[in-house]
């Protein structure tokens, strides 16, 4: 009889500890020992895997994974002059600054929140929001207004690290409106990069902390009334379990206007393992037909929905796409040629591309970390408009004719000697007459900037194999 009731308890035993490993628990990331500082300061220039190591003669990580959810940051009451020669502005090794990096001093923290505004944090010393507005017209019949309160930071509540945290940005389809994200760095005169961004589009059934005290999200003027519905049953359309409402574009891509950029674009109306790569213009507004070439639709072997690092790779003469440090595609169409910014946004218009969301929908993208690798004009008097009308697919090119497409190849702009050793800065040839009479000309005269090494760079860090992104930094 014993012997059965000791067996009896060592089986409960055993069923009690099965069903308390079987219990779900959030994932837990592994402990990986942090960078030192120190020992990035030693980096003379960088490179990156694959077959175009690159180099960069900087380097940024804006890391959103331990933000303390309290204001961190005094506005500055004169932004930083991005315009001028001094690149101590942006580029001055944020490491030391304490605002950017995980090592935030948790003993000056307002009291505990759940989320807070993007604006209210130091990354916004590096990153600017957009707000401006976007009426509607018959290829995009949704209203388009850009808000500062569709970005923040909140509590990743899939990490068992109770002070986990992740960037948002969110989209939301109203009556007579859409309310959208986006923002952009700050400098404008970036040549060449390498950028990764860590990010997962949410799946609607996954609860976002926002920031208290949140505004009503309504525009500042009044929209007429759309007096239609561009989707059939709007309001009662259900969202797919473990997928985020259809209708909205993730862009990720680097911009000069009015067509020199570089993109990776997600459609959440799309297969969540389907992305889009192209080199813009990939659409020729003579024949209504995309462009050979400028384009890739690409299926990924992880879906959007899970978090995956995201990676463009700007180099001379080839645009490289990678996912999870995986080759997806690369292009030599229209690689960009031009200074530019970089842009992140999440947006919707009702039109052909992006399609329309149900109303009352949002649609959340989150974003652990960003990691650039990058080469800087010192020249910054050829300023980048704010990238009000870019996108790829945001803005219709019927009014650039092919002479213009001429015109913008005989102006761009090449770094000078006081930026990238070996690099001169083109000069320019007056004497070329302007439309298809002058094109042979501004060919003939249009040559790529040559790159040579440093002497100077002693110390070459490949990023990829420091792990910067996934190890942090202290």
């Amino acid at each position: 009889m014993r012997q059965a009731v000791l067996w009896l308890g060592i089986l409960g035993t055993c069923v009690f500890s099965t069903i308390v490993s079987s219990s779900p628990s959030p994932p837990v990331r592994p402990v990986v020992k942090p960078f030192p500082k120190k020992g990035l300061g030693e980096c003379d220039c960088f490179t990156v895997s694959g077959p175009d190591p690159g180099y960069f003669q900087h380097h940024k990580l804006w890391d959103f994974r331990a933000v303390p959810l309290a204001s961190d940051l005094e506005p500055r009451s004169d932004p930083p002059d991005l315009d001028s020669d001094d690149e101590d502005d942006w580029d001055s090794n944020f490491w030391d600054e304490g605002d950017n990096n995980r090592d935030h001093d948790r003993n000056k923290q307002a009291p505990e929140s759940d989320a807070l505004w993007f604006f209210d944090s130091s990354f916004n010393e590096d990153w600017t929001i957009q707000q401006w507005e976007r009426p509607r017209k018959p290829e995009a019949p949704i209203n388009m207004i850009n808000s500062k309160h569709n970005i923040f930071f909140t509590k990743n509540r899939g990490q068992r690290d109770p002070d986990a945290t992740y960037l948002v940005l969110r989209t939301t389809r109203h009556d007579n409106f859409t309310s959208t994200a986006e923002i952009e760095t700050r400098i404008d005169n970036i040549y060449r990069c390498s950028i990764r961004v860590r990010l997962r589009i949410l799946p609607a059934d996954v609860s976002v902390s926002h920031p208290k005290e949140f505004p009503p999200r309504e525009p500042q003027h009044w929209i007429p009334p759309l007096n239609n519905n561009t989707i059939p049953d709007n309001v009662t359309s259900p969202v797919e379990v473990g997928r985020a409402p259809s209708g909205a574009c993730v862009g990720i891509f680097t911009y000069h206007p009015p067509n020199c950029e570089s993109d990776i674009e997600i459609l959440t109306s799309d297969p969540v393992y389907r992305v889009r790569y192209s080199n813009q213009p990939d659409y020729d507004p003579v024949t209504d037909t995309m462009i050979p070439g400028a384009s890739t639709v690409v299926d990924l072997p992880v879906p959007w929905t899970a978090w995956s690092t995201h990676r463009l790779d700007w180099l001379s003469g080839v645009s490289r796409w990678w996912v999870n440090d995986k080759p997806q595609e690369a292009k030599t169409y229209r690689v960009p040629h031009q200074q530019s910014r970089l842009v992140i946004n999440l947006w919707s218009d009702g039109g052909v591309w992006t399609g329309d969301m149900r109303l009352g929908d949002s649609i959340h993208l989150g974003i652990e970390y960003i990691e650039l690798a990058y080469n800087r004009s010192s020249d910054g008097s050829k300023s980048v408009p704010l990238a009000q009308q870019h996108g790829g697919h945001q803005q219709p090119l019927a009014n650039l004719s092919e002479s213009d497409f001429d015109y913008v190849l005989e102006n761009s702009w090449e770094p000078d000697t006081d930026s990238l050793s070996g690099m001169k800065k083109k000069k320019k040839h007056r004497k070329c007459k302007k439309g298809k009479k002058g094109r042979k000309c501004r060919k003939k005269h249009h040559k790529e900037p040559k790159e040579s090494k440093d002497p100077k760079c002693r110390r070459v860090c490949n990023i990829d194999d420091l792990h910067l992104g996934e190890r942090g930094v202290h």
